[in-house]
């Protein structure tokens, strides 16, 4: 069960969380807040164990990235905005997910299904084995070469680590980050990409065949690592069965 709060300064907004809160099973939403600093208030009683906070961020009395900031470290946020102009600074964050109102319920319960997945408990014990598969609507951002670009999370094949810098091959190219490839690895997890070699995380939607020792992808063959091929296959046995 994931126990969660809504804080918003708009009564609507919290409405439409409340209703469709109801409809997952597995989502216990235990207040909502249109004061800010009483959901901080909250939060910080340790009494009150919260897993999830659906947070808006222009809101009048306190802006919601400079709660964010004080939550308890194992609480996990979900963004719930008008504005869109600050999802860099919520992946930045490590949100669970950034919702842009006005959001669907199919939207909604798949920013849901990630929390889930980062509490690592399988949605089939919840929700008859439905999977999450990354659409267009998913992506994250990353740094390089001075910028800061948007990848789509279905445009991924693999990632490929080397020292201290990743590169993230998609079907237009490469992207190379200065960045942890552990780091992709959590932030990726609930988009069936897992890793497979010291240096290699892959997208599973991706591959071609798997033969021998190998994954093969876009005509590149990937290693799959000693030490991850047990994960790997139990991976395969619980969520894909044909294999």
């Amino acid at each position: 069960m994931i126990n969660a709060i809504a804080v918003d300064d708009e009564l609507n907004a919290l409405g439409i969380i409340e209703e469709f809160s109801k409809k997952i099973p597995y989502l216990n939403l235990v207040k909502t807040f249109t004061d800010p600093t009483k959901a901080l208030q909250y939060t910080g009683d340790n009494s009150n164990k919260i897993d999830l906070v659906f947070l808006d961020i222009q809101m009048s009395r306190l802006n919601g990235l400079t709660l964010a900031e004080h939550l308890p470290e194992e609480t996990r946020i979900i963004i719930t905005t008008a504005y869109p102009d600050y999802a860099l600074q919520g992946y930045e964050m490590d949100v669970i997910d950034y919702l842009l109102k006005p959001f669907s319920f199919a939207r909604f319960k798949r920013a849901v299904h990630k929390m889930l997945l980062f509490k690592d408990r399988p949605i089939a014990d919840y929700d008859n084995g439905q999977k999450l598969k990354a659409t267009g609507d998913d992506f994250i951002f990353v740094r390089t070469d001075y910028k800061t670009l948007k990848v789509k999370i279905a445009d991924i094949l693999y990632i490929e680590g080397s020292g201290n810098y990743v590169t993230l091959h998609t079907p237009k190219g490469k992207i190379l980050i200065l960045q942890n490839l552990k780091k992709f690895e959590d932030q990726l997890k609930p988009y069936q990409f897992i890793r497979v070699h010291r240096s290699f995380i892959i997208s599973f939607n991706h591959i071609d065949s798997i033969e021998k020792g190998w994954i093969m992808m876009n005509n590149i063959e990937i290693p799959i690592g000693d030490s991850y091929r047990d994960s790997f296959q139990e991976f395969l046995n619980q969520n894909y069965k044909q294999f």
